[in-house]
């Protein structure tokens, strides 16, 4: 159980589920324990003058997609939640998942990644879900619909920006043949116990060599954790040996996992994720023509954005330059600053535009 601030913890408090019954001064019960708190719980608990309440846990990452933008992107949420149900069938199938289910899994793609390119916001939403719940699910389909725009960035034709999608989406399929205790772990992992989580790759692809699944969707899965390099795994490949498959998906990998909960480690901002991936870039791991890219279309991509700081203050993203992502000029309170005037505070997340629209009533 966590106590949190109503108005400094706005953003956080959004879609966690309450552990007691909340009350007003006279003893009106305002929310009864379990339910997920909403904007307009919010204003109705600041009207009360209920300062901090009690939370544990999150409402599933599927009803806070719902919750953040079902309203403008109905179809997107229904492909989404479509994608997902397909890939747990996948990831259900006991032994080896055959042709079958495979072809549902990369069929279902097609329809969620037309409506994901069609929207760039779209991106920010995926990285605010909170909560560790369905991680690999989500992270497979994060990578998928990330990939995708990292080939719609090098200018890729459609057909070719849906199949390097696809390789994102199912990258790590060799996870099917690890225990779940190993990516379910909250304590850092023994020597012998990452030894066969790193073998997840080559079981990926030893299972897609028997099916009709190849070109860059194997790739992707046998690739995607080497670097350039040669410091990856499982063969410790360098650049030239390095499908552009696995270029692609291991900058999407990067991203994404740094800015999605996982159950050892909370979430970092999709700009702490930009600037792992050009740290990753620069010390000659991750492909600079692929990575760079990235980081130059978000960086664009990301001006005008409204923000949360680290202070619990939200602010607009004026200019973020891919040469400098840790002090992108800002507009706090109608005032435009770098943000490294302000000592100590940097970007915790994309805001919430159910924030926005709770704290401007």
């Amino acid at each position: 159980m966590e106590w949190m601030d109503t108005n400094q913890d706005a953003q956080r408090l959004l879609d966690r589920k309450l552990a007691r019954d909340v009350a007003s001064d006279s003893g009106l019960i305002l929310l009864r324990e379990g339910m997920a708190v909403t904007a307009d719980h919010l204003k109705m608990l600041i009207k009360h003058g209920v300062e901090k309440v009690a939370v544990s846990g999150h409402a599933s990452f599927l009803d806070q997609l719902d919750a953040k933008c079902k309203a403008q992107h109905a179809a997107f949420v229904a492909a989404y939640r479509d994608q997902y149900n397909q890939l747990q069938a996948l990831f259900k199938t006991a032994g080896r998942p055959g042709e079958e289910e495979l072809a549902n899994v990369l069929n279902s793609f097609e329809t969620l990644a037309a409506e994901a390119l069609e929207s760039y916001s779209l991106f920010e939403v995926l990285q605010q879900l909170e909560g560790h719940d369905g991680y690999l699910l989500r992270h497979s389909i994060h990578v998928g619909i990330q990939s995708a725009f990292i080939a719609k960035f090098a200018g890729k034709s459609r057909d070719e920006i849906l199949t390097f999608g696809k390789a994102g989406l199912l990258h790590d399929i060799g996870m099917l043949q690890m225990p779940k205790a190993l990516f379910e772990q909250s304590r850092t992992l023994s020597e012998e116990e990452w030894n066969e989580l790193k073998s997840h790759p080559a079981k990926g692809e030893q299972h897609l060599a028997e099916t009709d699944v190849g070109g860059a969707v194997f790739e992707a899965v046998r690739d995607h954790h080497e670097r350039m390099d040669g410091s990856g795994y499982p063969k410790g490949k360098t650049a030239d040996e390095i499908s552009e498959a696995g270029k692609i998906t291991a900058v999407a990998d990067v991203f994404d996992a740094v800015s999605s909960d996982r159950v050892y480690r909370k979430k970092a901002s999709p700009i702490a994720a930009l600037q792992e991936i050009s740290r990753e870039v620069f010390a000659g791991r991750l492909s600079a023509e692929h990575g760079m890219r990235f980081i130059d279309c978000m960086s664009s991509m990301y001006n005008g954005t409204d923000v949360l700081l680290s202070d619990g203050r939200l602010a607009k993203i004026v200019r973020l330059k891919a040469t400098d992502l840790s002090n992108p000029l800002i507009s706090i309170n109608r005032e435009v600053v770098d943000l490294k005037q302000l000592d100590g505070v940097w970007i915790a997340d994309i805001a919430d535009p159910r924030l926005l629209t709770h704290q401007g009533s």
